[in-house]
């Protein structure tokens, strides 16, 4: 199944066209052409094919339930039960192991998505937070394809009165063999079964965008935090500055003077102490100024 759930592989195609005999189905990673009696399944050498090959067989109860045919599934009607239609409960089959598949793997990701916002939430300052959401918000999206998918192809089907009454084959055998044309409210039936499995998927569709909202709110607190703590030591930097600057007027003044230079000022008496006040206010003045305009005073 990891092959499946990978998200690097490419998305599935999504189709179930009825033809004349035949009923060709690309559901999921599960390709099929279904006639009245017998279903091929392709694939049959990937393990996750015949994983899902042997649970459908199960659940049809066939007495011949499949058989290996150069790589590839083939199931046979058993005949058990004359009043059902193989190709119905086929199809049904398939795309219930599908829907069931995506269930299963919605429930799989919650106490991931679970641990991973609690994990972030610790590391809220540091940016590998940021780095552990990003493959879980892919691998969700990916998914989230894959259920539009097959949710836009069975919504596309229950659209097309047409194309669900195709899908009833055997009836359709037993109407031509007697002349006579099959009634369009016959697909009730496969519109009913539709219908519900759209439901799920749309369900499933519904919690995967629950959890991508999620992810997505903690990437945006994650990277929130992150600006408002590169702000803070931006801010101290900047205080840092300012008062380096500040420091510097003094000391510029203290090399002015300090230099082996006469200037005839020094034996005046209460030079030294206004050069120092004045240095000192100067610099303090500014400093003042620049923290004023920083806090928002003008």
């Amino acid at each position: 199944m990891m092959n499946h759930y990978s998200v690097n592989n490419n998305i599935h195609p999504w189709f179930i066209l009825p033809r004349e005999s035949e009923i060709v189905m690309a559901f999921g990673c599960v390709r099929a052409v279904i006639n009245r009696k017998s279903a091929l399944i392709f694939d049959a050498h990937k393990p996750t094919i015949k994983q899902q090959a042997m649970r459908i067989s199960k659940e049809l109860m066939r007495k011949d339930d499949f058989a290996f045919r150069d790589g590839e599934i083939i199931f046979h009607h058993g005949g058990k039960n004359k009043s059902t239609q193989f190709e119905i409960d086929m199809v049904e089959q398939i795309v219930r192991e599908v829907c069931t598949m995506y269930s299963r793997r919605i429930r799989l990701y919650e106490p991931i998505v679970n641990s991973l916002m609690d994990r972030v939430m610790n590391e809220a300052f540091s940016s590998s937070g940021l780095h552990k959401l990003v493959p879980v918000k892919d691998s969700l999206q990916h998914f989230e394809m894959n259920v539009k998918g097959a949710l836009h192809c069975i919504t596309d089907l229950l659209e097309n009165d047409e194309d669900m009454l195709d899908l009833l084959l055997t009836e359709k055998a037993i109407a031509k063999s007697e002349n006579r044309t099959l009634p369009l409210k016959k697909h009730e039936g496969v519109e009913m079964l539709l219908e519900e499995y759209a439901r799920q998927l749309n369900s499933t569709l519904l919690e995967i965008d629950y959890m991508l909202q999620r992810v997505q709110s903690k990437q945006d607190m994650v990277a929130l935090s992150l600006d408002a703590y590169r702000n803070r030591m931006i801010r101290m930097n900047l205080y840092l500055t300012v008062g380096g600057i500040s420091l510097a007027f003094g000391t510029a003044v203290a090399g002015f003077f300090g230099m082996n230079v006469v200037n005839g000022l020094e034996d005046a008496e209460g030079v030294f102490e206004m050069v120092v006040l004045g240095s000192c206010l100067f610099g303090g003045g500014f400093v003042g100024a620049c923290y004023s305009y920083l806090n928002g005073a003008r």
